[in-house]
């Protein structure tokens, strides 16, 4: 596997900026504020490494001094066939995002009432599926739960009685019946890990259908193949994996479709199943299909000292949106999948935005 040119001056810049880091209070603090975001975002402390290692070295290369473009912007615009876009705000102190939407052109921007590790629409953008975070306690183990697009109306999914096994970031299926999510077992449980599914009317109906410590999968649009993301000992950069593709009800063993090492967790398929876009190391865009041909880089040129994080796609599977990491703060951006017309769709001074999820109605 060859490493492109970005991504090679990431990683040459990931070694050098380790003892800046490992000596910067400011850079070291907000660092590991995203360590521990992203470890409780995924429960899975096996990629927390990698995507620390993403951040620094994105560290590493803002330290560029040429100024840094704002790029299109899109206020009153509304590309990508209309829509919201759903998105988390990280509060490093209470530890969990505080969440929002807002319109693909930058306007009509609404908080929704809503502090949850992970958020995604239901596919008809009627509800919202959120970690419930807040039910969280001594015996009461991490469910799920939806609620309206205002984040009001919050119905537990709490119909698992295995107290030993938490439920966590998922993704809805494509008629709205059930939910693909990540498992993981409780301390001693570790047996419990895996990918399974529940009913979405209220979480009942549990069904495993991959053991081990893997990421949250996510539904092809018409609903037959799952994908999902793993790591396993030995693969460089530490933290970086591969995407896999399997049956949506586990009747078939999971193919991988990336090289080891080539992404990291962050991916979705296009609206017409033809592609999944996911996040290489470092910080760059890139699609594949499902069959894993057609292996390529986005040709988008980030401004200097950027990487881009979690990226969904639009409704009309023409833009891609994904959030926009500089330092230690993180911007809502978008860009056509053939890597033009770059814009930005937020712009809140030292913000943590991450996660957009875009959604055709609301």
């Amino acid at each position: 596997m060859t490493i492109d040119p970005r991504g090679r001056r990431a990683a040459e810049g990931f070694s050098r900026a380790v003892d800046d880091l490992a000596a910067s209070d400011s850079h070291g603090g907000s660092f590991e504020r995203f360590a521990r975001y992203r470890r409780r975002k995924q429960r899975n402390q096996r990629i927390g490494a990698g995507v620390l290692a993403t951040l620094v070295a994105l560290a590493g290369i803002v330290l560029v001094t040429r100024a840094f473009p704002q790029g299109e912007r899109n206020v009153g615009r509304v590309p990508g066939g209309g829509g919201r876009i759903l998105y988390g705000d990280w509060d490093a102190q209470a530890q969990h995002a505080d969440w929002h939407t807002v319109s693909p052109g930058g306007s009509r921007p609404q908080q929704v009432n809503l502090s949850a590790t992970c958020a995604v629409w239901f596919p008809d953008a009627s509800r919202i599926l959120v970690t419930n975070d807040g039910a969280v306690g001594p015996g009461a183990p991490l469910r799920l739960a939806t609620v309206e697009p205002d984040g009001t109306d919050l119905r537990p999914l709490d119909a698992v009685q295995n107290r030993h096994l938490n439920l966590g970031c998922g993704d809805v299926s494509p008629d709205g019946e059930r939910i693909a999510l990540e498992g993981f077992g409780q301390e001693g449980h570790s047996d419990l890990d895996g990918i399974y599914t529940i009913r979405a009317s209220d979480g009942g109906d549990l069904v495993r259908l991959v053991r081990g410590p893997v990421s949250p999968p996510r539904y092809s649009p018409d609903g037959t193949q799952l994908s999902f993301f793993d790591t396993k000992e030995g693969v460089s950069p530490t933290g970086s994996g591969a995407l896999f593709v399997m049956a949506a009800d586990g009747s078939d063993s999971p193919v991988r479709i990336t090289p080891w090492g080539s992404a990291f967790d962050d991916h979705e398929w296009s609206p017409d199943g033809t592609r999944i876009v996911f996040q290489r190391p470092y910080g760059q865009l890139y699609l594949v299909r499902p069959d894993g041909s057609s292996l390529h880089r986005i040709p988008v040129e980030l401004p200097p000292g950027t990487g881009a994080l979690n990226p969904s796609w639009s409704p009309d599977g023409v833009w891609i949106v994904f959030s926009l990491q500089r330092s230690d703060a993180a911007e809502i951006w978008m860009v056509r999948s053939d890597g033009t017309g770059l814009r930005e769709v937020t712009r809140i001074p030292g913000a943590q935005l991450q996660s957009p999820d875009w959604a055709a109605a609301g």
